[in-house]
Parts: C-alpha cells; sequence; structure tokens
C-alpha cells in the first residue's frame, strides 16, 4: 500500500523513516479530515477542503502552497488508483505541524471500505454515556483536538465493559457525540443531533444527513440539546461520521431501539452521493 506524504507516494512501510524526523520534533499539532471515496475518487472534496482549511486556520496551520481543493482531489485519485481501491475507500488527510518550524506536513492514506454505497451495520450497537470526565464547551472541540485525553477514557471504559461505544457529555451534561462520530436521537419522528455551539463535530456527513432527513420526509432539528434520560425516551438512537456513515444503535442499558428512520435515511444519504445529487452543500463551509 501507498500514502502520499506532501507531494510525493511512498511506500507505507517507508513512511515511518520519512515522517520520523518530524515525530522527534516539538509536536505543534495533528489535524485529520476523513473523505469517502468510490470509483478512485474523493467524494465531496469542496466541502471536506473547506472545512480543513477552516480548521487549519482556527489551529493557525500554515499550509503548503500547494495544498488546495484540485490537489487534494488529484492526490487522492492518484494514490486510490496505486493502491488499487477502485470501489468503496475511507481516505484520511493528516495535516503534522513542526512546532520549532511551523511547517506542515501533508499525509494522506487510504482503506478499503466496502463494495460501493455506505451499509447499515446488521448488528446494532450497544452503548453507554461516560460520566468520569467531561468535554468542556468550546468551539475548538469540534476539531477533536482538545479531548482526546477525555475520548481514550471512554473508548477504554467501553472496551472494559465490552460495549461497542461511549456517549460524551459536556459539563452542563448535554450529550455531545461519541467517540469518534457524530450522535442523533429520533423521538416522534423528529431527528435530533447536538449543535455546533456545545461542541458536535463540524462535519460534511451533518449536511448530507440534513439532505437526507429532507428527503425521506423527516424533521431534522441540529440544535437539539440532548440529556442522558433523553436516551430512554428516544424510539431510535443512531451514530454518523463520513468514515463510518450511519451505525444504529440497539441498546442503551435496559433500553432497546429500532433503526427505522436509520434505515430510511442510509438509503437516501447514498441515493444523494450515487446519483450526483451534491448541490444542498453549504459553500459558506
Amino acid at each position: 500500500m501507498y500514502i502520499s506524504l506532501n507531494q510525493e507516494f511512498i511506500k507505507e512501510e517507508d513512511a515511518r523513516f520519512a515522517v520520523m524526523p518530524w515525530q522527534l520534533q516539538a509536536q505543534g499539532g495533528i489535524l485529520c479530515e476523513d473523505i469517502r471515496a468510490n470509483a478512485a475518487k474523493p467524494l465531496l472534496a469542496e466541502p471536506h477542503f473547506k472545512i480543513l482549511a477552516q480548521n487549519a486556520r482556527l489551529l493557525n496551520f500554515d499550509l503548503p502552497t500547494y495544498l488546495d481543493e484540485h490537489f487534494l482531489s488529484t492526490q487522492i485519485a492518484g494514490l486510490l488508483t496505486r493502491n488499487k481501491l477502485f470501489q468503496a475507500a475511507n481516505v484520511r488527510v493528516t495535516l503534522m505541524r513542526n512546532a520549532a518550524t511551523n511547517q506542515t506536513d501533508v499525509v494522506i492514506s487510504s482503506q478499503m471500505a466496502g463494495d460501493g454505497h455506505y451499509e447499515l451495520n446488521r448488528k446494532g450497537l450497544f452503548i453507554d454515556v461516560f460520566d468520569e470526565a467531561y468535554v468542556t464547551v468550546h468551539s475548538p472541540y469540534q476539531l477533536n483536538q482538545f479531548c482526546q485525553l477525555v475520548n481514550g477514557m471512554a473508548k477504554a471504559a467501553a472496551v472494559r465493559r465490552k460495549l461497542d461505544d461511549m456517549l460524551l457529555l459536556t459539563d452542563m451534561g448535554f450529550i455531545v457525540s461519541a467517540t469518534d462520530t457524530m450522535v442523533a436521537a429520533v423521538q416522534n419522528g423528529k431527528i435530533l443531533t447536538p449543535p455546533l455551539e456545545i461542541g458536535a463535530r463540524l462535519d460534511v456527513m451533518r449536511d448530507l444527513l440534513a439532505k437526507a432527513a429532507e428527503i425521506a420526509g423527516y424533521h431534522l432539528d441540529n440544535e437539539a440539546l440532548i440529556m442522558q434520560e433523553d436516551l430512554n425516551e428516544a424510539d431510535e438512537i443512531f451514530l454518523f461520521s463520513t468514515a463510518k456513515g450511519l451505525q444504529w444503535v440497539s441498546g442503551y442499558r435496559n433500553h432497546r431501539y429500532i433503526h427505522k428512520v436509520a434505515s430510511a435515511l442510509n438509503e437516501a444519504i447514498n441515493k444523494i452521493l450515487f446519483t450526483n445529487d451534491l448541490q444542498f452543500i453549504d459553500k459558506k463551509v
């Protein structure tokens, strides 16, 4: 397998030697963006690049002059072709900054993600709420940079308790996300997702979900403040992200859920992506 390091394609086994000098320097931050691809082409490259650039500005990354939307699209296509990933693939773009020089390296990696369309998980996830540590409410949490300790603790707790994931809470008691994905609850036909203002991730999949809800005939409230006690009143819970698509949750403690709405939304998302209905993406991201 190959990866892309800055403007070059190198073999994965050689990458550790190429990146090692950076790793020995003082780290100035790491920024990641996951992109879905199909037929050796990235999907929704423009909004993904806008989010990447916006987050880089928030972290004061100096982007290389060559890094723009066109470079990102062509480099990902070249990488996928070299790796013979001609069906569904997950691509991760990682920006790594050297604190001493403020130089930013661009690493792009890829892996197979199935036959093409997003597939809803057949077996539902089992989750719980992680309340041993809290996420402080501030916008930079959207970058997933300032809560790695909480994330790590929650993942360890999930493994220890033989669960699939944990939901993170803000210090005000609001559910903000799962460890690597966003979260939504369905109640009385309404889809509820936490707002960006309390730290929900800025992800292209949020826009996809909004369009999918419109197509499937559901109302989406993306400013919902969801608390732990609301989970027992929900008809469905699902997690979602660009890398994993929609994942329905079958159980939270003693409560069990269905996946009627999640299935309809997953079908609508695939319809959007694979019929080239991409005009809904907010160009102001």
